[in-house]
């Protein structure tokens, strides 16, 4: 629990405050960075250390709620993030459009199945599920042949519905923008990785919206909850981690297509896998 402190604020002690915000402001620098420059939303960054924050207990507030508040606040974020970097990797004609309307109703009936989920799952299931698909694509980005490709062109039905439906629904259990499994099944299909990171974040905007709202409802009733919190959806991170994870967006995304395409691969699998370590670590531990 935080400390008692003579300034308060929110009846929370000014001291913590400053370090939540600290804190915060840091993780959404790192989140929005990797956003633009990976195209997964951030919230594979935002997620642990929200956890990591709401499960201190700020005053008032029951830390049983930590993982879900952690995945609600990220999608939210994850709305202004993925639309600044859409519109960044749009502007460089790598988006693959006509894929994005493929998926469209897919993603959305995934994101709805996965709320399903989220509002039985405690804490440990969500991160059961998040430790085990990161370290699973962390792995396969690591180890498998840069050249792995199953075909050389995106399928037709009905393979991209299925991929929406089961992008849409783990993305949303772990409080991501899609671009985590996105990446793999479009680079399984032939699509250049840059092209691939560009069309994620076009996915982050067809997850982020539905699945924010879902996360305020789920948690709307719930007791415990942090201050300024609608449903699982906490307002106080809202508000300080946007402006730095939009300002940070389009410096990741045009970095990406400088880079080259393999190093950012190799970068991309060696970040989720220790980020999945981390976060099966404190499932277990739980």
């Amino acid at each position: 629990m935080w400390p008692e402190d003579s300034a308060v604020f929110l009846d929370i002690p000014l001291s913590d405050i400053l370090f939540f915000a600290a804190v915060l402001t840091g993780g959404a620098v790192v989140a929005g960075f990797i956003a633009g420059l990976f195209g997964v939303g951030g919230g594979i960054v935002m997620v642990p250390i929200l956890t990591e924050l709401f499960g201190l207990g700020l005053r008032g507030s029951d830390p049983i709620h930590a993982q879900h508040i952690a995945v609600g606040t990220s999608l939210a974020i994850i709305i202004p993030t993925s639309l600044v970097s859409a519109r960044t990797h749009y502007r460089s004609g790598k988006i693959e459009m006509g894929l994005l309307r493929q998926y469209l109703p897919f993603v959305v009936i995934g994101v709805i199945g996965g709320l399903g989920l989220a509002r039985v799952l405690d804490a440990s299931g969500l991160m059961l599920v998040f430790g085990v698909i990161a370290l699973v694509v962390g792995l396969y980005q690591f180890f498998a042949s840069p050249d792995l490709t199953l075909r050389s062109t995106l399928p037709g039905a009905p393979a991209p519905q299925a991929a929406g439906l089961f992008i849409g629904s783990t993305s949303t259990l772990m409080g991501i923008g899609g671009g985590v499994t996105n990446n793999v099944f479009m680079s399984l299909c032939g699509v250049d990785i840059k092209r691939a990171i560009a069309t994620s974040a076009g996915v982050g905007v067809i997850i982020s919206i539905p699945a924010t709202g879902g996360f305020m409802t789920i948690g709307w009733t719930k007791d415990g909850l942090p201050p300024l919190s609608l449903g699982y959806v906490n307002l106080i991170a809202l508000a300080l981690m946007i402006p730095f994870t939009i300002y940070m967006a389009p410096i990741g995304a045009r970095l990406t297509h400088r880079l080259d395409g393999r190093l950012t691969k190799r970068l991309f699998s060696l970040f989720l896998t220790v980020v999945a370590l981390r976060t099966l670590w404190k499932a277990f531990a739980a």
